[in-house]
């Protein structure tokens, strides 16, 4: 970042910490992804004890992301509490329609909103960001309807500023690769099973045990996996042995037509009829 960036984002940052501190006292939504580990971050260094990490733990994220929030909220100090959450017992998001992201914010933002009142605390934050403003995120009207505050949004950070934040904060998600819920691998109008997205997980694990490839998606189509990756790993997913190893792997796993997307990752690919930015 350039000297005057800098600036700007400190600037923003110094907005974010006004923010909180007029809040007096917070549940974080931490995810463990870059955005809401800097929110955590911030609201710890302002509140202190009364700033409260939740995540979910629920069947549409892997192990891994709840292993990163945990890991983060050590590296932070912030108290930190894991609910489990079962978003396949609810029909409106089950049915996997344009709108689930929309009612699974609902769903999980209103627990959110129960247990910090039972805590005594009034507000809730997440770690939207002014980048989710311009993507296709019906999320973002839940958020709104509920009262969730985006300290990270209002201020007008973007992800590129978060991730910067969190490098400042030595968070040891930093450098990790965006990723989202595993939902966003089932085309629309595809229920969720327990069984699908299990395997979807368990897809791509194997794809990272064997070769980093940073954004990894693996979009399920029933018996056929359309691996995502960005275009300059294309060739390095394609090498004889890893081509061979992920082949193997993945038609274990229940797959029988394994293939790579020629255009590379795009974020929500299955959203491109909503947004042109992608």
């Amino acid at each position: 970042m350039s000297q005057k960036s800098l600036s700007r984002l400190s600037e923003k940052r110094a907005s974010v910490v006004t923010r909180l501190q007029e809040l007096e006292s917070v549940v974080v939504a931490l995810s463990g992804g870059v955005d809401s580990a800097v929110v955590a971050a911030l609201a710890f260094e302002v509140l202190k004890d009364k700033a409260l990490a939740l995540t979910f733990d629920s069947p549409l994220i892997t192990p891994e992301e709840i292993d990163d929030a945990r890991s983060v909220a050590r590296t932070i100090g912030i108290r930190h509490q894991v609910q489990p959450i079962d978003e396949l017992k609810v029909e409106s998001i089950v049915t996997n329609s344009m709108q689930r992201c929309y009612q699974c914010k609902l769903h999980r933002f209103r627990q959110a909103r129960v247990i910090a009142l039972k805590l005594g605390i009034e507000s809730v934050v997440d770690g939207s960001t002014k980048s989710d403003e311009g993507e296709f995120r019906p999320g973002l009207q839940a958020i709104d309807e509920l009262g969730i505050i985006s300290p990270l949004r209002e201020a007008g950070i973007n992800k590129s500023e978060a991730r910067q934040l969190a490098r400042e904060f030595g968070l040891p998600v930093a450098d990790k690769p965006s990723n989202s819920c595993l939902a966003t691998r089932i085309p629309y109008d595809e229920p969720l099973t327990e069984e699908r997205l299990s395997r979807i997980a368990a897809a791509e694990k194997a794809i990272h045990d064997v070769i980093d490839v940073g954004i990894l998606r693996v979009r399920d189509h029933g018996t056929l996996a359309r691996i995502e990756v960005s275009s300059e790993n294309i060739p390095r997913i394609l090498e004889s042995e890893v081509a061979q190893h992920i082949v193997q792997q993945l038609s274990t796993i229940g797959y029988e037509f394994i293939t790579v997307d020629l255009r590379g990752y795009r974020f929500g690919s299955f959203d491109e009829d909503q947004t042109q930015t992608e």
